[in-house]
């Protein structure tokens, strides 16, 4: 909840100061450069120390600059944008290690329910999360506003604290003598050694590039092809969230039964198809059952990849595998986004939407041809 309302917290406080759509759109860019610049060195000492540990840490430095952010800002506009670098610089520790804890916590034949069950309450967040940052911004300051999103990041600490988990010995114990460069060559090695690991990672890189340009042609798409405006992208958005939150809550049930493989296999290639089918729609509502299985397939197969991950990396090199993913995922996906939209000047949107779907399916029908990831 407390990253739903520092997302739209923040540019607004920047738009309300600047009223530069530029400098706005400038905030959303620093919350994937982290990742990118930091994945690898996170990965490193996630894999050091006590997981819940850098967790609880990360939760109280957010705590802590989202404080000082209304102060910041009288001061000094560019020492929002460094607070919101840094602050998304924390995430960038706290998102691989809430992966890579799972497994320290339940069993493996409970993985995959598990990461439904997480994602279920992801999903209710983006919907509900996104729509009280709005009503919070409306009803009260920006100040008032950072101060609740402190609040929340406390109450993660605290549930973390709280939380029944015993972590591994090695996890717990102190710094061992070796270099960072040791670890972070040992957690790459075996990203590129690991044969089916490095294809899923190829693929998984493929198939994001097609899903980081999806995000600006579904804008333009609704608002340059069916001039249907803005309303018609957040009913777009809408519809993707509730086949998502479908999505998890089937997988969540359907967990026992389903093979990780083949989920995220035909998931990716129903996601593209999904795109696909979105090209051909007339109306803006010829184009919501599409979306629905978009969003239903995202779901199946994001929740599959995460935990064929868990299962796949050893305790011991997960937070370096996860840390080098987010880097080249989020990478990958920062740049999609641009180039999508900057082709969208150049070649019709629709023509676009389905080259970014043939990008996304093959990546699945490739999965089904790689034994070691299609009968996990």
């Amino acid at each position: 909840m407390g990253d739903r309302l520092a997302m739209v917290a923040f540019p607004w406080l920047v738009y309300k100061s600047t009223g530069s759509a530029l400098g706005t759109g400038a905030i959303f860019a620093l919350y994937t450069l982290p990742y990118v610049l930091f994945g690898a060195f996170a990965g490193v000492v996630i894999d050091r120390f006590n997981k819940r540990a850098v967790m609880v840490i990360a939760d109280v430095v957010r705590a802590a600059l989202v404080m000082v952010v209304p102060f910041a800002a009288t001061r000094s506009l560019a020492s929002v944008y460094v607070l919101s670098f840094v602050m998304a610089s924390a995430s960038v520790f706290f998102d691989p290690c809430k992966l890579a804890i799972l497994p320290d916590i339940v069993g493996k034949e409970r993985l995959l329910r598990a990461n439904s069950l997480l994602a279920t309450g992801e999903n209710l967040t983006e919907i509900i999360g996104y729509s009280l940052a709005g009503f919070t911004l409306a009803w009260v300051t920006t100040a008032t506003a950072f101060r609740i999103d402190a609040l929340t990041f406390a109450a993660s600490a605290a549930a973390l604290t709280l939380m029944r988990y015993h972590a591994p010995v090695r996890a717990a114990a102190s710094q061992t003598a070796r270099s960072f460069w040791h670890d972070l060559h040992e957690g790459l090695s075996f990203l590129r050694h690991h044969r089916a690991l490095l294809l899923n990672t190829l693929m998984v890189v493929a198939f994001v590039a097609g899903l980081g340009a999806s995000y600006p042609l579904t804008f333009l798409f609704a608002v340059r092809t069916l001039h249907a405006g803005t309303e018609a992208f957040g009913a777009f958005e809408a519809v993707i969230g509730a086949g998502y939150l479908v999505g998890s809550l089937a997988l969540a049930t359907l967990a026992t039964r389903v093979r990780k493989g083949y989920a995220m296999a035909v998931g990716w290639a129903v996601m593209g198809v999904g795109l696909m089918a979105v090209a051909l729609a007339g109306a803006v509502w010829q184009a919501f059952i599409p979306f629905a299985v978009f969003g239903l397939a995202n779901a199946v197969a994001l929740i599959a990849v995460d935990t064929w991950l868990q299962d796949v990396v050893p305790e011991r090199l997960r937070g370096r595998v996860f840390g080098a993913r987010f880097t080249l995922t989020q990478g990958t996906y920062a740049l999609s986004v641009l180039v999508g939209g900057a082709l969208a000047g150049i070649v019709d949107v629709r023509v676009l939407l389905v080259a970014a779907g043939v990008l996304m399916a093959i990546p699945g029908l490739a999965a089904l041809f790689v034994r070691d990831i299609r009968e996990a």
